[in-house]
């Protein structure tokens, strides 16, 4: 009976170990598998999330006056790139009491004379905008293109009043140069919308 026992202890004893060296090849497995893993992080980080920005779309609608008085209806359209920053901003951007910087990315401006539009784009790199204290109210000047010719632009607004997704302004400027001259008058509204920096830089395009 002994001898039995023994005979039915060992294959037990040699399971066992056996058992035991399988977890301990299990573990060292995990072991390697997560070094890898983190050797891989490593390698390869993650790519940093887009940067985000506020585009301000702006809208206006009114009339421009010749120099002759003659009346011409006219409107525009402007898209403003808004980041929080701590810099000075540059030639086309200004930073704010709350230190956001705003840059004009597009934009045009239309006035109807004889029955037919002149179209008027706006050079980006060309124009700075200053607000005022909780932007109440703005100031911007910038040059715009019409056919081969370049024409300055100066433009102030106060706002009116707040309205749902944006403000509303008054907007009143100047359009001059090679011998024509508008002074141009709107009634604006300038609405957010939040878009990834590379949405806003395929949109200047």
């Amino acid at each position: 009976m002994m001898l039995v026992a023994a005979i039915v202890t060992i294959p037990h004893a040699v399971a066992d170990k056996e058992e035991k060296s399988r977890d301990s090849e299990r573990k060292l497995d995990k072991a390697d598998r997560e070094d890898k893993k983190e050797s891989k992080h490593d390698e390869k980080p993650r790519p940093a999330k887009p940067i985000r920005q506020t585009v301000s779309t702006g809208v206006g609608v009114g009339a421009a006056v010749d120099i002759d008085g003659g009346l011409h209806r006219s409107h525009y359209r402007v898209d403003l790139a808004i980041t929080s920053t701590n810099s000075t901003g540059n030639t086309n951007s200004t930073v704010t009491n709350s230190t956001d910087t705003y840059q004009v990315k597009k934009g045009q401006i239309f006035i109807l004379e004889k029955g037919s539009r002149g179209t008027y784009k706006i050079i980006p790199e060309t124009w700075r905008i200053d607000i005022g204290d909780n932007k109440s109210t703005f100031s911007a000047t910038g040059q715009v293109k019409g056919g081969k010719a370049t024409y300055d632009v100066s433009l102030t607004g106060e706002k009116i009043r707040d309205v749902k997704n944006g403000s509303l302004y008054r907007v009143d400027g100047k359009l001059s140069g090679n011998g024509l001259e508008y002074d141009m008058h709107y009634i604006s509204t300038f609405a957010k919308k939040n878009r990834s920096v590379e949405s806003i830089l395929n949109a200047s395009n």
